[in-house]
């Protein structure tokens, strides 16, 4: 302030020693909530005469209870039911499996073993088979039966995933498949 100046509307001076500019943030966290800051600072850290917030202590909160304000529950809340579709989605059984493809044309060969995997999707109990891809290896690879329900036996029986095991042999539209590995998603289930 200049000293020995009167205070008179649109006579106001800047005081030189102020360097700081910074204004603080008005909130702070506790307990990971917002609440007002009840020390409220000016620019560069000054003292301001406002106490509007000091009332919104968050010990002050701890003893409220809303009940005086709304009124008692009429009943507790019942737990929130997941479908399974929801519980299981994008969640699948990953088997690694082969099986043996005839040769007629190699009189040096009788069958080749080829490995595939059988995902099974938890979240529709559907099934798919398909091949890992082996570069140059003129084979037709990739996905070997498409991705649906697919009928365990002639009675209409589908497969599940209780059906399916480590080291047993799964007959998928006419090849049997030989179950050898799974993932550890799989293992643990």
């Amino acid at each position: 302030m200049a000293w020995g100046l009167p205070k008179l509307p649109g006579l106001t001076f800047a005081d030189p020693t102020k360097t700081q500019y910074h204004v603080r943030s008005s909130l702070r966290y506790y307990q990971g909530h917002r609440f007002p800051d009840t020390l409220v600072r000016g620019s560069g850290g000054t003292d301001t005469d406002v106490d509007s917030n000091a009332f919104a202590l968050p010990e002050d909160s701890v003893n409220y209870d809303p009940s005086l304000t709304y009124g008692r529950v009429k009943q507790a809340a019942l737990p929130a039911v997941v479908p399974h579709w929801v519980h299981y989605d994008k969640r699948c059984l990953n088997f690694t499996a082969f099986f043996k493809q005839p040769v007629y044309d190699n009189p040096d060969e009788n069958y080749r073993v080829r490995v595939v995997n059988l995902v099974y999707f938890l979240e529709d109990d559907t099934l798919t088979v398909m091949e890992p891809r082996v570069r140059n290896s003129g084979l037709w690879q990739g996905r070997m039966v498409k991705r649906g329900k697919i009928p365990k036996n002639d009675l209409g029986e589908f497969w599940h995933w209780k059906d399916f095991d480590v080291g047993k042999d799964i007959c998928i539209y006419g090849k049997v498949f030989h179950t050898i590995s799974c993932d550890l998603f799989t293992k643990v289930r």
